[in-house]
């Protein structure tokens, strides 16, 4: 089962790393585009489904990290898993309160693409750090 573990979130580590960097490189190169669609989406009624979508993976994802961080128990691979759960919530909370997060993207306006910087940036240093966490997983087990 430790072998398991390691492997998941090696597995979980280098991929989530790959995917935030990816996109938050995505994010910078195209902030006006997305800028224009956060300004679209606000004025819908209801949240985008892709939102929904990725928030419902991460949780998916997030529940057997929880679990396995106990086989062997691992400080940080559990306090990874609670800060996936806690971003989990909060990404939760602007979903279910879409009508005040809608409002707040409104009135964001010219501060918002400067905004979308600041999340691509958290986006790409998490992503290293997500690389960093595996290097260390790699290191300690010696699985691979």
């Amino acid at each position: 089962m430790e072998n398991f573990s390691a492997q998941w979130f090696t597995a979980y580590y280098v991929s989530l790393g790959a995917l935030l960097i990816s996109f938050g490189l995505y994010l910078f190169v195209r902030t006006a585009g997305i800028t224009d669609y956060l300004l679209d989406v606000a004025e819908r009624d209801t949240p985008p489904p892709v939102w929904r979508t990725v928030v419902k993976y991460l949780l998916l994802f997030t529940i057997p990290c929880i679990v396995l961080s106990f086989t062997p128990f691992s400080w940080i691979e559990l306090l990874f898993s609670l800060w996936s759960l806690l971003i989990v919530y909060v990404a939760g909370q602007f979903i279910l309160l879409w009508p005040h997060t809608s409002k707040a993207i409104k009135q964001a306006g010219e501060q918002l693409s400067r905004k979308v910087r600041f999340i691509a940036a958290n986006m790409i240093s998490i992503g290293i750090i997500l690389f960093l966490l595996a290097y260390l997983l790699i290191e300690r087990t010696g699985a691979f």
